[in-house]
């Protein structure tokens, strides 16, 4: 009992609201997510030095997460680029321009790619690029 008490002191509850829009409604929805105390210090510390609120900077901790997630999840071949671009809810031209930030290579035989060089740039530019 005494070992649960102190687990619970260790953690810290905070409501924030961290979706919007997408496929779930247009409507923000309110989760409880649990941080330990480290967790939530560190997050105050970033927060006091940008001086913003603490949701609006947990919603870019999660944009830029879940952006590194997918570029994970796409390198090893589990996302196609359309379906990596879909789920970040951008272009797939954005996508593309991440991928090569990070220095990631891109599938140009993929169908996405395909029917976007296909929209983007016309037919004859796709049969020259042999994709």
């Amino acid at each position: 009992m005494i070992d649960e008490n102190r687990e619970k002191e260790r953690l810290m509850y905070y409501n924030v609201c961290c979706f919007s829009g997408g496929a779930m409604s247009k409507k923000s929805v309110v989760i409880t997510i649990r941080f330990s105390r480290r967790d939530l210090e560190r997050i105050e510390a970033v927060r006091a030095l940008e001086r913003v609120e603490r949701s609006k900077l947990l919603k870019e901790f999660i944009e830029n997460g879940l952006s590194q997630r997918v570029i994970h999840l796409y390198r090893k071949g589990k996302l196609t680029a359309g379906r990596a671009a879909e789920i970040l809810g951008v272009p797939l031209r954005e996508f593309l321009e991440k991928l090569e930030k990070e220095g990631v290579p891109v599938n140009w035989d993929s169908q996405s790619v395909k029917e976007y060089l296909k929209a983007r740039y016309g037919e004859s530019s796709v049969a020259k690029s042999g994709i």
